[in-house]
């Protein structure tokens, strides 16, 4: 999550859009149960046992939070991390019951990782290789801080998923995250398809999920998930899909951290489709989450959630929504 002084760097900043009318559709039930899951092993990260433990059940009433869908899942702890000079934090599972391997990276936690406001403010754009024959606009360019912080985690990763792919062959990988942790989420994503990982959930309903046939594509999960670049990075990270998998970003009602930073600060930008959860507060149903097809650049869902009344009404109206994604997400 993303702390007040980073808010404040935005208060020059000036004009915003209404909520447009776009073209959208609902998701099936199925789907909103396969999120619910993820969105709990992205807030599982934000607990202590989680992020410091190995061969242990994913638990986060221990540290008094809740993710009861997880709680109810077989699952083992096979790594925990805090890696390089970012500290980036997080833990990889094995998921009995739904074969999968999760790879779950914590968000900005400033109380645990003060660091993470120096990840996050770091925000001149590095080229990459990425994106290989794809750099083709701006040298597949990623924030700065986020960049470092998934080459931290990428060592740790790699060695704990191959380990438990070696042992779990027919099991699917998962990267999820949430804020901060959505966007190294999406880069590591990425750098794990590049060395020929296979990442797969399926839509089934999650009583179902135990005898589950999986297929072979490739998502990602990311909730509340701040630009990560701009063109290049995007444009390829949509190109994985459907060959590779598909890509969940996850956004809610107007959530101002997938707005950070700003369009016009140097054309930041999202991949698509975007889940927009439309409904301010509540319990989520299938048809609250829309699927946005847009375009880079484009003011569509979250993006053009605003107030209409400048930055710093949107600063203030859309910071309870970043920690509601079906519930609140770091409840630890």
């Amino acid at each position: 999550m993303w702390s007040s002084l980073q808010y404040a760097l935005l208060l020059c900043l000036a004009g915003a859009n209404a909520l447009p009318h776009i073209a959208e559709r609902d998701i099936p039930a199925d789907q909103l149960t396969q999120f619910k899951l993820l969105a709990q092993y992205a807030g599982a990260a934000y607990c202590y046992t989680n992020v410091h433990s190995t061969g242990k059940k994913v638990s986060c009433s221990v540290d008094g939070g809740s993710c009861p869908a997880v709680e109810s899942s077989q699952t083992s702890i096979t790594a925990s991390f805090i890696a390089g000079g970012t500290r980036t934090t997080g833990y990889v599972t094995v998921d009995d019951t739904h074969k999968l391997i999760v790879v779950s990276i914590q968000g900005t936690s400033i109380s645990t990782n003060p660091i993470d406001v120096l990840t996050n403010l770091d925000v001149e754009r590095d080229k990459t290789s990425i994106c290989g024959t794809a750099n083709k606009n701006d040298g597949c360019s990623i924030h700065g801080g986020f960049n470092n912080a998934a080459n931290d985690a990428l060592g740790p990763v790699k060695a704990a998923v191959a380990t438990a792919k070696a042992a779990h062959p027919d099991y699917k990988i998962a990267t999820t995250g949430h804020s901060l942790g959505g966007a190294v989420a999406a880069i590591l994503g990425a750098l794990l398809r590049n060395s020929g990982n296979n990442v797969d959930i399926v839509r089934t309903p999650f009583h179902e999920l135990e005898n589950i046939q999986l297929s072979t594509n490739t998502p990602k999960y990311t909730f509340g998930q701040p630009h990560i670049g701009t063109v290049d990075i995007n444009n390829y990270i949509q190109s994985q899909a459907p060959a590779k998998g598909n890509n969940y970003r996850v956004t809610h009602f107007n959530d101002i951290v997938p707005q950070l930073p700003p369009h016009f600060l140097g054309d930041w930008d999202h991949f698509y489709p975007e889940f927009w959860i439309n409904l301010k507060s509540g319990n989520v149903g299938a048809t609250n989450v829309k699927v946005v097809q847009g375009s880079l650049y484009s003011t569509a869902g979250n993006e053009g959630a605003t107030t209409g009344r400048g930055i710093i009404a949107d600063i203030i109206a859309g910071i309870p929504a970043h920690d509601d994604y079906f519930g609140e997400v770091s409840t630890c």
